[in-house]
C-alpha cells in the first residue's frame, strides 16, 4: 500500500495540472470572445484631398483618443452627391472651402462650435458655424534669387508685378484646376472684375508660361526660366526646402488664399466623435510634424508666429467672402479666355 502512495500522488498532480490547464484555456477563450465583442470606435472622414496624409494623422489621433479614423477618399462630385458613397455615411467632411460651402447649401452639414472654433477669425469659418477652416494656403511670389538681388528696391505688389513687362512671370493656368480657377475669382473679387482683367491683360504680355500644375510657376522660378512664379505657399515651400535659389516673398498689398476646412456631417451617427476630431485638429502642434514629413506646408488656423519674408513684409490676407456661383465662375473664365488668354478680342 505504501508503494502505491507515490502513484496516487503523481496521478493527483497530473489530474490537477490537466484541470488547471483546461481551466486556463477556457478562461483565455472567454477573454478572446469578450475582446471580439468589443467594437473599436470609428469615425468616417470623407475627403477629396490626396491620399496618405489623413491616414497618418488618423493614427496619431487613434493613439491619443482610441478612436479609429476611417478615411474615405472620394471625388468632389461624390462629396456633393445625394447618393451614399461606398455604402457608408460620413461623420466628418474634410475638403476645400468652396466644397464645404456647397455641402452647406445642399444641407449636408450640421452646425457646430466650440471654444476652439470660437478663436478662429471670422474670415476663415462659416458665419453660421457649419464649417471651420483648418489649413490656409496663401498665394505668394516665388522670386528667382538672382533677379531679387539685382532689384533690391522693387516693390512686390500685384500692380507692379503685373504691369512691369520686363519681369518674366509664370502663373498657373486658371482652367487647370479648382484651385487655379479660384485664384481668378479672388482677383476679381478683390480688385473688381474690370481692374482684375486690366492687370491680367497687362501681365499677358510678359507671362512666359501658364502652368498645367500648381508646382510649375515655383519650379520655373527656381530654374531661372522666369523671374517671378505666382504660386501657392505650399508649393513654394517645397521648392525652398529643396535648397533651390528662390525667395518666398509676400505681396505688399496682401494675398489671396486657399482654405481647407472641416465640418460635421448632418448624417453622422457619432457626432461626439466628430466633435473630438475637429477640436483635436485645431491644435496643430499634435500633427504638424506629420504634415511636414509628408511634404505639406500649410499655415494652420490656430497657429501663430508666421515670420515676415526677407524684406520684412508680413502676410496680409485679403478680406474675401468667396460666394462664387457655378454660373458666375463659368462666365468669368470664358471672359478671361476670350479677352486675355487667347486674345480673341481687341
Amino acid at each position: 500500500m505504501k508503494r502505491l502512495i507515490p502513484v496516487f500522488i503523481f496521478t493527483f498532480i497530473v489530474i490537477a495540472s490537466f484541470w488547471g490547464i483546461l481551466n486556463y484555456a477556457e478562461q483565455r477563450e472567454a477573454i478572446k470572445q469578450q475582446d471580439s465583442d468589443i467594437k473599436i470606435e470609428t469615425i468616417h472622414v470623407f475627403t477629396d484631398i490626396q491620399t496618405g496624409i489623413l491616414e497618418e494623422i488618423g493614427k496619431s489621433f487613434y493613439e491619443e483618443n482610441g478612436i479609429q479614423v476611417d478615411v474615405v477618399h472620394v471625388t468632389k462630385e461624390q462629396l456633393l452627391s445625394k447618393e451614399p458613397v461606398q455604402g457608408e455615411s460620413a461623420d466628418v467632411y474634410l475638403t476645400s472651402q468652396q466644397t464645404l460651402s456647397a455641402l452647406k447649401e445642399g444641407k449636408k452639414l450640421k452646425a457646430y462650435s466650440s471654444e476652439n472654433t470660437d478663436t478662429i477669425l471670422n474670415l476663415f469659418k462659416d458665419e453660421n458655424a457649419f464649417w471651420t477652416g483648418l489649413w490656409i494656403d496663401p498665394v505668394v511670389f516665388v522670386v528667382n534669387q538672382e533677379y531679387a538681388l539685382k532689384h533690391p528696391d522693387f516693390n512686390y505688389n500685384w500692380t507692379d508685378v503685373m504691369s512691369d513687362n520686363t519681369i518674366r512671370i509664370s502663373i498657373t493656368d486658371f482652367i487647370a484646376s479648382d484651385m487655379s480657377e479660384e485664384l481668378l475669382m479672388t482677383l476679381a473679387e478683390h480688385f473688381g472684375t474690370t481692374e482684375a482683367f486690366y492687370l491680367l491683360e497687362q501681365g499677358q504680355t510678359h507671362i512666359v508660361q501658364y502652368g498645367k500644375y500648381l508646382s510649375t510657376p515655383a519650379r520655373m522660378a527656381s530654374m531661372g526660366k522666369c523671374d517671378i512664379g505666382i504660386s501657392s505657399y505650399n508649393e513654394a515651400k517645397k521648392i525652398e526646402n529643396e535648397k533651390l535659389p528662390v525667395f518666398i516673398l509676400y505681396p505688399t498689398d496682401g494675398v489671396p488664399w486657399y482654405l481647407y476646412g472641416i465640418a460635421l456631417s448632418a448624417d453622422s451617427k457619432y457626432l461626439d466623435r466628430g466633435e473630438r476630431f475637429i477640436n483635436w485638429l485645431l491644435n496643430p502642434v499634435r500633427y504638424k510634424g506629420i504634415m511636414k514629413d509628408k511634404g505639406y506646408h500649410y499655415i494652420y488656423i490656430n497657429d501663430i508666429g508666421i515670420s515676415p519674408d526677407i524684406n520684412g513684409t508680413k502676410l496680409k490676407y485679403w478680406e474675401l467672402e468667396k460666394k462664387y456661383t457655378d454660373e458666375g465662375k463659368k462666365i468669368l473664365l470664358n471672359q478671361w479666355m476670350d479677352k486675355i488668354r487667347f486674345g480673341r478680342s481687341s
